[in-house]
């Protein structure tokens, strides 16, 4: 026979009762839980205490949009009071983004046990020794944080399936050791190992809004400077990005650090992720088309909506090196400023320049593989050129480089044409002896002129009577 169990809280046990053949006993199995859906969340609101967060906005919400501690000193706020059954085991679930300074520690009555949160998600379980719980969450110094998908619910204890179902080590199961990383680069290299066993290779990287925190996005930035190729965009929530006096904050973090594989953004949303969406507008270039490469900005994110700024604020996040979604005049919308974390470098420069060197790697090596052989003479090096000059001129026609004119006071117009690509080969005659033994070619110099892109102008008008 079959029967449903409610606990407190509205989680839901299945019992299954079964006869033992022979003996008439019978066996109770509690079996399974009720879909998180159905289950009532304890918590629905949090409000400040008598030593209140300097801004703290949760309204009738289980979630806390932004914590800010800017005094330093202790601040709190409190959930509301929780109506427990004792002996009852319950299970609290909150995901924290810490954007900056000391991670909250959360105390309780009723059993709860005191937890100093960490970034990403928490799991935090206790059984009721009291019928009524009311949760802390404490500051003692600088912080600037969030909490996303935030609930408490009764546990039911169950019988493990496996067992019923006869999956013991006596009928060859087994158990496997998870995997445990060291930090975030530990995960995003295991990611593209697995990739690349799939045949695939990652190139644009961004983070789940729970990885939105200082230590962990400075640590993933870290690791994408040290790819072959990469282009990882980060997000900060983090409202001290507006404040031009504090440097703790994502954007000048990265800055500090000139990483060109790395584009800090800032959206006042933790729900919105316009770091995915202007990675996925800036990877869509179709490099066999005539003038198809793009800049980042002046672009249309999609689904997201901009931030609202003024000019002041605007000229904060640029010196701190934020790049930014929001309004112009009435109407226009405008990604802003497209750059990354090392001065003069752009997005689209970055991404234009890893292709060109993929393609360049790529077309160099069919030179071996659609040749009898190579050999190590002046024709030979030419196959090698001709590659480079093929390459380059696709990167002219799609639009990433172009010829450029110089001052030059010897010519009677007084400019020079630099080719948007040269390929120089050293003379094969410079070859050591080592070298040719080694069949190791002399190198090639590629230099290339970028066409990069006019992102403001100056007018000036003359008015003549």
């Amino acid at each position: 026979s079959c029967s449903v169990k409610t606990l407190p809280g509205g989680a839901k046990i299945l019992v299954i009762q079964t006869t033992l053949a022979g003996t008439g006993k019978t066996i109770t199995y509690p079996l399974a839980i009720a879909p998180v859906d159905a289950i009532t969340n304890l918590i629905t609101a949090w409000t400040n205490g008598a030593a209140p967060f300097d801004t703290l906005t949760s309204v009738a919400s289980p979630n806390i949009a932004a914590a800010i501690n800017t005094a330093g000193t202790a601040e709190t706020a409190h959930s509301n009071a929780i109506t427990l059954e004792e002996g009852i085991q319950y299970r609290m679930l909150i995901n924290l983004t810490s954007n900056s300074g000391q991670k909250p520690t959360l105390t309780g009555t009723g059993g709860f046990p005191t937890t100093t949160l960490v970034a990403g998600e928490n799991v935090i379980e206790f059984v009721a020794t009291g019928d009524e719980c009311v949760i802390t969450a404490t500051n003692s110094a600088a912080a600037s944080w969030a909490a996303a998908a935030v609930s408490m619910t009764a546990v039911s204890v169950g019988t493990y399936m496996g067992t019923l179902l006869g999956m013991t080590a006596a009928a060859g199961g087994f158990a496997l050791n998870g995997y445990t990383a060291v930090d975030i680069a530990d995960e995003l290299s295991s990611i593209q190992s697995a990739a690349n066993a799939a045949g695939q290779f990652i190139y644009g990287w961004c983070l789940g809004a729970s990885l939105r925190d200082v230590a962990i996005q400075t640590v993933a930035a870290t690791w994408a400077l040290g790819q072959r190729a990469a282009m990882m965009t980060l997000v900060s929530n983090d409202l001290t990005a507006l404040s031009s006096g504090y440097t703790a904050d994502l954007g000048p973090v990265l800055l500090a650090s000139g990483n060109k594989r790395v584009v800090a953004i800032y959206h006042d949303n933790p729900q919105r992720y316009p770091d995915v969406s202007i990675l996925a507008y800036m990877l869509s270039v179709n490099y066999m088309l005539q003038n198809s490469t793009v800049t980042a900005k002046f672009k249309v994110l999609p689904g997201i909506e901009t931030v609202q700024l003024s000019e002041t604020d605007l000229l904060v996040l640029q010196a701190k090196g934020y790049n930014v979604y929001t309004a112009v005049g009435v109407n226009a919308r405008t990604y802003r400023d497209g750059v990354t974390d090392l001065p003069g470098w752009y997005m689209d420069t970055v991404i234009n320049l890893d292709n060109f060197a993929e393609d360049l790697r790529v077309n160099f090596f069919n030179v071996f593989l659609r040749n009898k052989k190579v050999p190590f003479s002046g024709p030979g090096q030419l196959l090698f050129v001709d590659a480079g000059m093929d390459t380059g001129a696709q990167y002219v026609y799609n639009g990433a480089f172009a010829d450029r004119q110089i001052t030059d006071t010897s010519k009677k117009s007084g400019i020079s044409i630099v080719p948007a690509v040269q390929v120089i080969p050293t003379p094969i005659n410079m070859a050591s002896a080592a070298d040719r033994s080694g069949r190791i070619g002399p190198p090639i110099t590629i230099i290339v002129q970028d066409a990069g892109a006019i992102h403001e102008i100056a007018i000036g008008v003359s008015i003549v009577e």
